[in-house]
This record gives C-alpha cells, sequence and structure tokens, in this order.
C-alpha cells in the first residue's frame, strides 16, 4: 500500500536541538508520500529558524501558545490530509529509514508497534486485547491511526498524562476498532516521560478512563484481572503520596524475615 498517505504530527516546545533531530530522522525516511505537521508552542529557543532549514519538508508550521501537549497535539489534527496519522514529537526519531514501509503494508484502525527507551526496549504482544492495551499502555510514538478515526475522537484534553492511551481504548470499546501490532521497533524515543514521572496520577487517570469508557460488564472483568478492586486501587493512590513510609516498610519486612530464620524452629 505504498500509496498510502502518512501524516507525521511534532509538538515541540524550546527543544530546538530535540526538533532538529526528529526532522532529520524524517528526512532520511525511504517511503515517498508523507506530510509533516509542526506544532511549536510558541518557543522562545532557536525552533523557528530549525523549522526554517528544514523548509522543504515541513508542509505546515504553527507557533502559537497552547495550555497542554494534546492541546498541541489537536491542533495538528486540524491540519492532516493524510490516511494515517503518526506523533513523532521533538525528539523522538523514526527507528530506521523503512518504517513507514513496513507500516503501509499493515491494515488496521490503529497499528502499534515496539519503541526503544533509551537501553529499554518494548515491544507489543501479537495480539492486543482492549485490556492489553489497558494494561500495558501504547507508545505513542509507535501508534498509527487512521485519519478518520482520530478526527472523530481525538485527545480528550481533560487528561493530563494519558490521553494518548484513551484516544486508542475509546475507539476501541466504543466503535469496535480493529487493531494490529508490528513486531519491531518503530521509534527511538526520548526518556522521561510526564506519565512516567507522575505515575500515581496515571494511575488514577487509567482508573478513569476504565470508568468512563468500559461498559460496566466489561469494566468489572478488568478489575478482576489486573486484581485490583475499587477499595484498593483508592487505597494504593493514597498510601503512594506518603513515600516515607516505603522504607519503613523494607526495614520491618527484613526484620521479620531475619526472626523468622532464626526462630522458626520454635512453635507457636
Amino acid at each position: 500500500m505504498n500509496n498510502r498517505k502518512f501524516s507525521i504530527i511534532t509538538v515541540t516546545w524550546n527543544n530546538a536541538e530535540g526538533l532538529r533531530r526528529t526532522l532529520q530522522s524524517v528526512s532520511a525516511l525511504h517511503y515517498p508520500c508523507f506530510e509533516v505537521i509542526v506544532i511549536d508552542g510558541a518557543s522562545t529557543d532557536s525552533t523557528k529558524s530549525v523549522v526554517e532549514s528544514f523548509a522543504q519538508l515541513v508542509t505546515v508550521f504553527v507557533s502559537e501558545k497552547d495550555s497542554s501537549i494534546y492541546n498541541a497535539m489537536n491542533k495538528g489534527i486540524a491540519h492532516i490530509t493524510g490516511d494515517y496519522v503518526v506523533f513523532m514529537n521533538a525528539g523522538d526519531c523514526f527507528a530506521d529509514a523503512d518504517v513507514l514501509t513496513r507500516v503501509s503494508s499493515t491494515d488496521a484502525d490503529i497499528i502499534l508497534g515496539g519503541a526503544k527507551y533509551g537501553k529499554d526496549v518494548r515491544f507489543v504482544p501479537e495480539n492486543m486485547t482492549l485490556y492489553d492495551v489497558l494494561s500495558l499502555g501504547i507508545n505513542h510514538q509507535s501508534t498509527y491511526y487512521k485519519a478518520e478515526m482520530l478526527r472523530k475522537y481525538g485527545f480528550d484534553e481533560s487528561y493530563r498524562l494519558i490521553a494518548d492511551l484513551k484516544s486508542v481504548v475509546e475507539p476501541m470499546a466504543r466503535d469496535k476498532a480493529t487493531i494490529t501490532t508490528i513486531p519491531s521497533v518503530l521509534s527511538i524515543c526520548e526518556g522521561g516521560g510526564i506519565s512516567k514521572q507522575n505515575w500515581r496520577d496515571t494511575l488514577v487517570e487509567n482508573r478513569r478512563i476504565v470508568s468512563e469508557v468500559i461498559e460496566p460488564f466489561y469494566r468489572e472483568d478488568y478489575l478482576r484481572f489486573s486484581r485490583i478492586n475499587n477499595s484498593m486501587l483508592d487505597d494504593f493512590i493514597v498510601l503512594s503520596h506518603f513515600q516515607s513510609i516505603f522504607p519503613l516498610l523494607r526495614l520491618i519486612a527484613k526484620i521479620m524475615r531475619f526472626l523468622n530464620s532464626k526462630f522458626k524452629h520454635i512453635p507457636l
């Protein structure tokens, strides 16, 4: 399907060198049919100069303040003319020059692939269910959306951390969107994403997706299979805000293991 057109959206803010790496990666692609949309949050560094140096590559450049990364990503959706869309934000790169060629040979509403974060490589299962998506998450740099589906759902800006996950879960749950995977690394990504840095809030948002999108019957199955019920998750979230307690709990566990090893011969 080499006649398929891809829309590559790059969101950036004060990351000129990261943007340069991303655009260099795009310029190395062998695939002939794609557009590049750069959405900049009114950067004060040399971002504009970088874009100008790739003038023949960049189709659309918007530079204005935004309210969040997902607000910027939604702005990018407004400019797409391709059949499939991928978000390769500043600092992220395609894994190799043939990525779009591989993706173009696959057909589904959503296509997922593996990603590399530093030395950490994350592949996706061959068959990925809705439960898998909710449990394992996605690599948005290796996620390809059919354009019409992305226009319908976009990114829910009331989510601060994992609106990209909801953008996959919601069409799967509501419209039975088809999903397929590619068993290779499609992107090389900058580490330290905001959802990884704020893992407690990410848990809250994941639970919110389940409550808002998943039908009650499947919602209960998800909670059961994940071994986390309502009260347990709420308690864990509250407890996790008091991180100082964890070293104490580990110390108590060590003491209990030591006492057990020394006195386990003594009958209770």
